[in-house]
């Protein structure tokens, strides 16, 4: 009896004599069954379901005794001991519960392993992006030319221009052919920039991050040499290792 705990698994015989927790009326298990102990407690003569073991003329003389205050007659004491082989505890799953005399520790069901297998799938390593949290500290792998993406104030405005001059379109109609022009234009929404060389070995530590703006919604704040610059993600990304994890 003693391999039996909460979290592990028992076997309920067929027949076994079942009880409800809440409302509901006993009957005997129509089929052996492997289930997960969810709880185990005491039935004993101080517990609430006490009163379940016994049979309906027991029953009336137990509640007797008990609301009298007096001792609870010997016989309903040496059925109950029968009945439960002397170990007054009851095995809980699933809001229905049995004696411990009555069942038997099992081995867990094939099905519930393999649930638990799944349930614990191996970690995947961060990814770059997912390290890169304020505090933490990282150094460029080679020297390299870093560039970066900035709002081409151009485009808006033209864009503005332009579609104002096609107002009588549908909007859809509106969008491909405004698209187009600016695209004859050769105009583009973003200007590629130089930001610097770094050298291999130089360090950079992040101090905030946006989840917005341009790049792609992915730049990044960053302390270069003492000073605060944004840069894409993607401009970094290739040349960059972890030094110091916050």
């Amino acid at each position: 009896m003693s391999e039996m705990q909460v979290d592990g698994y028992i076997r309920v015989p067929k027949g076994t004599m079942v009880y409800p927790r809440g409302n509901g009326i006993e009957a005997p298990s129509t089929r052996n069954q492997v289930v997960k102990v969810t709880d185990i407690f005491d039935v004993d003569v101080k517990s609430d379901n006490f009163y379940l073991l016994l049979p309906d003329e027991m029953r009336l003389r137990y509640f007797e005794a008990s609301g009298g205050k007096r001792p609870i007659d010997q016989d309903i004491l040496d059925f109950t001991d029968r009945l439960t082989k002397g170990d007054y505890r009851a095995v809980e799953w699933s809001n229905k519960w049995a004696l411990i005399a009555d069942v038997q520790p099992a081995e867990a069901p094939a099905r519930a392993k393999t649930a638990k297998k799944i349930e614990k799938p191996e970690k995947k390593p961060l990814t770059k992006q997912q390290q890169m949290v304020i505090g933490s500290v990282w150094h460029f792998t080679q020297d390299t030319e870093l560039r970066y993406k900035v709002r081409n104030p151009a485009y808006a405005a033209m864009r503005d221009d332009i579609e104002s001059s096609l107002r009588q379109l549908p909007s859809h109609a509106r969008k491909q052919t405004v698209d187009a022009k600016l695209n004859e234009l050769g105009m583009i929404d973003h200007l590629d920039e130089a930001w610097g060389s770094v050298m291999a070995g130089e360090t950079f530590t992040v101090r905030s991050k946006l989840t917005s703006g341009f790049a792609g919604d992915q730049d990044v704040p960053m302390l270069f040499r003492g000073e605060k610059f944004t840069l894409p993600y993607s401009s970094l990304e290739p040349f960059i290792e972890l030094v110091v994890e916050r």
